[in-house]
């Protein structure tokens, strides 16, 4: 009785002992299974995300290279305005500086034209002026009559046009040496009815006139009395 029950113990202890090393060995491979899907699944969750990126990334390139792209067109496009627009502002001031020279030059012109007029005219005032001067008042027409067409009783007349009137400027012209370009400022009564006095200038002249005393001699017509130059 005593052996087989130390036979018995015995198969009970390697039975205890085989259980324990299966627990033991089921508890190791539940700890390794553990422990590699613990760090195994970061490291595949790390991979797939270097995985992600790695994949990402040449559409962010392809992105970024579309990008330049544009930005790179759309600074040329922009440079290109520019110079189109610089180019046009370069031709309008081109046309507006033309423009200017054109029309300083027709000024120029018309003020160069204007100047040789006024001298020219200056000129001619200043010779007729002089001669003038030179001859003065023609002396053998004074005194005489100038001779008439009109007939009867004398009547003066100051009506610009008349008979008369044309007589009396014959008659000033004859004795003051001037034309026909002089200019008559006043022609008027000179202190009776067969008297008349005449003020005159050569062309041009302003500040200086020939005063000019008339008188009527029947059937005969008008004599210059006198001839005085004054100052106007």
């Amino acid at each position: 009785m005593r052996n087989r029950a130390d036979m018995f113990r015995k198969r009970r202890s390697k039975k205890n002992i085989i259980l324990n090393s299966l627990i033991i060995l089921v508890f190791a491979l539940i700890l390794i299974v553990g422990a590699n899907l613990i760090f195994g699944g970061n490291d595949t969750a790390k991979d797939g995300e270097t995985n992600d990126a790695s994949d990402s990334d040449p559409n962010k390139e392809e992105m970024k290279i579309t990008e330049d792209e544009n930005n790179e067109q759309q600074s040329e496009a922009k440079g290109s305005k520019q110079e189109e627009s610089s180019n046009q502002d370069e031709d309008e001031s081109s046309e507006q500086n033309e423009d200017a020279i054109d029309q300083l030059e027709v000024e120029e012109g018309d003020d160069t034209e204007r100047d040789e007029n006024s001298s020219t005219a200056q000129e001619n005032q200043d010779d007729n002026q002089s001669q003038q001067d030179d001859s003065g008042p023609n002396e053998s027409q004074i005194g005489k009559p100038i001779g008439t067409s009109q007939t009867g009783e004398h009547t003066s007349s100051y009506e610009r046009g008349t008979v008369d009137w044309n007589e009396k400027v014959k008659a000033i012209k004859m004795a003051t040496g001037l034309d026909d370009s002089m200019t008559l400022w006043r022609l008027e009564n000179g202190g009776g009815p067969h008297k008349s006095v005449g003020k005159v200038s050569p062309d041009g002249v302003q500040d200086w006139m020939y005063v000019v005393n008339l008188q009527w001699v029947d059937q005969k017509g008008w004599k210059v009395t006198s001839v005085e130059r004054k100052s106007r």
